[in-house]
């Protein structure tokens, strides 16, 4: 147990001053293989990133978190820009809070986006819940 406390404790400190050239033979496989185990899980949580909609109403698999919306707390879906590039809906709550809904993101555009279809369809699932 001391070696993986070790190792997690030095994994920073080796990718912070250059790389794992300076890691000591032993540990340099392990190093390696948790550099590619976390860009495996990092990999596979971007690309399941998604929205599910149910009848119970809308879970948003992002890649750091899972949200889920009911829709009798839905009152409307905005659409909202994340930097220069990207856009995300918004869901927008009864009682005024704003949960971003992670799980799908899209190019902006001045005319209709793929995320305004996407919002402009979630607003028309909850008027139907």
């Amino acid at each position: 147990m001391a070696a993986v406390q070790a190792l997690v404790l030095q994994l920073p400190m080796l990718v912070g001053i250059g790389g794992f050239e300076y890691a000591p033979g032993v540990i340099r496989p392990w190093l390696d293989g948790a550099l590619m185990a976390g860009t495996a899980l990092l990999t596979w949580r971007t690309a399941v990133a998604r929205l599910q909609v149910s009848p119970e109403g809308i879970r948003s698999h992002g890649t750091w978190r899972t949200r889920f919306v009911p829709w009798e707390d839905l009152v409307w879906v905005s659409v909202v820009p994340s930097g220069d590039l990207w856009e995300f809906p918004v869901a927008i709550l009864s009682d005024g809070r704003e949960v971003p809904l992670t799980g799908v993101y899209g190019l902006r555009s001045d005319v209709e986006s793929r995320v305004d279809r996407i919002a402009e369809r979630l607003i028309m699932l909850s008027d139907q819940a």
